[in-house]
C-alpha cells in the first residue's frame, strides 16, 4: 500500500510539472479549467492513458490466452512421444 501511495504521487509530480513546462513553453499565463474546452481537454486527457492502458492489457490477455491453448493441445501429444513441441507455432 505504501508503495503504491508513492507510485501515484510521483504521477502526480511529474504531471503537474510536464503540465508546467507546457504552460512556460507555450506562453500560456492563465489556464481556466470552467471554460468548456478546457474542461473537455482535461477529460479527454485524463481518460486517455485508462484506454491506452485497457488496450495493452486486452491484448496481452488475448496473446497469453492462445499461448495456453496451443501449449494445450501440444503437450498430451508430447508426453505420448507422438510429437515433437512444435516451437514455431
Amino acid at each position: 500500500a505504501i508503495g503504491k501511495g508513492y507510485a501515484i504521487s510521483s504521477a502526480v509530480l511529474v504531471s503537474f510539472a510536464l503540465f508546467g513546462a507546457f504552460t512556460v513553453r507555450a506562453g500560456i499565463s492563465r489556464v481556466d479549467a470552467l471554460d468548456p474546452w478546457t474542461f473537455t481537454g482535461l477529460l479527454y486527457g485524463a481518460m486517455m492513458p485508462f484506454a491506452f492502458s485497457a488496450l495493452t492489457m486486452k491484448a496481452v490477455g488475448k496473446a497469453a490466452n492462445e499461448m495456453v491453448r496451443e501449449c494445450m493441445s501440444q503437450f498430451p501429444r508430447i508426453m505420448r512421444r507422438e510429437i515433437y513441441p512444435q516451437y514455431a507455432r
